[in-house]
């Protein structure tokens, strides 16, 4: 696991990635699994997003706007970058610590 969050912590830092860790006591919109958005410049957005029966591509233009509030706000409930990747680095000594 050490080596896993090293990398978290590597990406991080890296220009266009954004890691943010939203705690299990915050309170947020949830969602069934993973939710990805695309977005193109010459086509419309759309999202793919998985459940407990499988995953499924989202091009209905109202669905994938329900998608991305939901993304908006579990993104404004979780921690913000800097803080994140603090508490990442601290779990991280942690496990050097056992």
């Amino acid at each position: 696991m050490g080596a896993q969050l090293d990398k978290v912590i590597e990406a991080a830092g890296t220009p266009g990635i954004v890691i943010q860790v939203l705690p299990f006591t915050a309170d947020h919109a949830g969602t069934d699994g993973p939710i990805s958005i695309y977005e193109f410049t010459m086509a419309p957005t759309v999202c793919y997003t998985e459940c407990y029966s499988g995953g499924r591509i989202v091009e209905a233009h109202g669905e994938v706007a329900d998608l991305m509030t939901v993304m908006s706000l579990i993104r404004a409930s979780a921690l913000p970058p800097r803080e994140s990747r603090e508490l990442i680095r601290q779990i991280r000594s942690q496990i050097d610590d056992q």
